[in-house]
């Protein structure tokens, strides 16, 4: 189901021209977001097994609703005749197609592997800490990029989200870092069973 939202979302929303909206636009088909669902689903799951099925199962739904919403929009349709427009238009299969199953098999392999790490990232300690930190970090990777190579042809409203993004991201892992130090030094003062 929150593939489902995330996917339609997305797409929707794109459409908007509300500088809120765009934002929400901008953040909802960010990368980062959608390994964090696969991230969140696989968290959600307590064996891993279950975590390899139902994060690739989210983001593979979430990859087909995006580009079915697409679809319904008209992204993928062409004049038949452009110097007779009363012909019509018709879909552009092969684009749409191998936009849909291109990224549905990245879903399934990286939906695969983050959804392992959401499982893993359950953990106490630091290893379960490096695995929490994952999705930040893609976010600032991620937003970096983006700031760096698109924020001057994007315009304002997307170098504010990127550049706010990367700070919450920054911020989610000073406060998960800082879970983990108060979890340690609990551990440490709890009475051992002697």
């Amino acid at each position: 189901m929150a593939g489902v939202a995330l996917g339609v979302l997305a797409a929707l929303l794109g459409t908007v021209e509300v500088p809120v909206i765009n934002s929400l636009h901008l953040v909802l088909a960010a990368g980062w977001t959608w390994a964090a669902l696969a991230f969140c689903v696989g968290f959600a799951c307590r064996s891993r097994v279950r975590s390899a099925v139902v994060a690739p199962a989210a983001l593979a739904v979430g990859v087909v609703a995006y580009y079915v919403t697409k679809l319904v929009q008209g992204e993928y349709r062409e004049w038949v005749n452009l110097d007779d427009p009363s012909q019509g238009t018709h879909i552009y299969w092969a684009g749409f197609l191998s936009k849909t199953l291109f990224w549905g098999v990245a879903a399934v392999v990286l939906g695969l592997l983050l959804g392992l790490a959401g499982n893993l990232g359950r953990s106490a300690g630091l290893r379960g800490l490096g695995f929490r930190v994952l999705i930040p970090l893609i976010a600032i990777a991620e937003t970096s990029m983006r700031l760096n190579a698109e924020a001057s042809s994007q315009g304002a409203v997307a170098s504010t989200t990127w550049s706010v993004t990367r700070l919450v991201a920054v911020a989610a892992i000073v406060v998960l870092a800082g879970q983990e130090v108060r979890a340690r030094s609990n551990r440490a003062l709890r009475p051992t069973g002697r």
